[in-house]
């Protein structure tokens, strides 16, 4: 059974309780709806989840058609499903005419918009095929999140941003160039399966590094605080946290989580960078 949530406050707590469980036993979906619960105070929550539940109905029917049509079940008899209720019958979409909009990276947003990001919709679509009882999981391909879905040894990469379109190697070719630059190749580290909280961080992460590029810092830091919540262990945050501080004219809080940052590293680059913002910190308040 999923511990859910009716309020901003115990969606935190629900987020609390997320930071303790082990990685598979997160719930996907019910956890961004949490992030996104956290700031928005009058959303009646259930609605997303009765949606969903909808959802899910449908594919489950239109799955049993498909098996009847191609005369039974296969990776891409799933897929075809997938697609032909997620992207044409309830319209799901990547939003290119405003990618950045902040709203893209709200799960509840993207469920009324019916659009949103790659992260945000594999989300969903992910949360589609677990309720089928399917095999799939996050890809961290960088720039582009991608879902995999898998059946008896046969995988595909599919990508809701492209109506669930099956990517191959010269789609993912084409789409690792557009985002590292023309010499970039694909490597096998690009389909490594990633895993709930990684993939929760990464939805976060969008919008971390929008408000930081537009300098809202103290929205960023409420953002990196609330990741701490439900990554308690991701010692790299406490590092965005001192950053962040820093940039909000506060080096002595800056200072307590870069140490802390600082304690958790072994030997190498990184603990010689973070030294050198420690003294940096540490002379400015003297």
């Amino acid at each position: 059974m999923v511990l859910k949530f009716d309020s901003p406050v115990t969606a935190r707590d629900f987020l609390t309780y997320v930071g303790a469980q082990n990685d598979d036993e997160i719930h996907l979906y019910e956890s961004a709806l949490a992030l996104a619960a956290v700031h928005r105070p009058s959303v009646v929550v259930d609605k997303y989840r009765i949606h969903m539940d909808k959802m899910a109905s449908d594919l489950h029917d239109q799955f049993q058609t498909m098996c009847g049509v191609e005369n039974g079940d296969g990776v891409n008899v799933r897929r075809m499903a997938l697609a032909n209720v997620f992207s044409l019958k309830y319209e799901y979409r990547g939003d290119v005419a405003d990618y950045e909009n902040l709203q893209n990276v709200d799960v509840m947003r993207v469920v009324d918009r019916r659009q949103g990001m790659p992260i945000a919709l594999c989300i969903i679509g992910m949360a589609l095929c677990r309720k089928m009882g399917w095999s799939v999981s996050g890809i961290n391909f960088p720039g582009h999140f991608l879902m995999q879905m898998e059946y008896e040894g046969q995988r595909l990469i599919v990508d809701p941003f492209q109506s669930c379109a099956v990517l191959t190697a010269p789609d993912l070719r084409v789409l690792i160039k557009k985002h590292m630059g023309d010499d970039a190749e694909l490597s096998s580290d690009y389909y490594v399966p990633c895993n709930n909280r990684d993939i929760l961080l990464r939805l976060q992460n969008n919008i971390k590094y929008r408000l930081i590029e537009s300098e809202h810092y103290s929205e960023a830091l409420e953002i990196v605080d609330l990741m701490t919540v439900f990554a308690p262990d991701d010692n790299r945050l406490r590092l965005d946290l001192a950053v962040l501080l820093s940039r909000l004219g506060q080096p002595g809080a800056a200072i307590a989580h870069l140490q802390h940052y600082i304690d958790h590293l072994g030997d190498g680059p990184e603990r010689v960078e973070a030294m050198k913002f420690m003294k940096e910190l540490t002379n400015h308040i003297n």
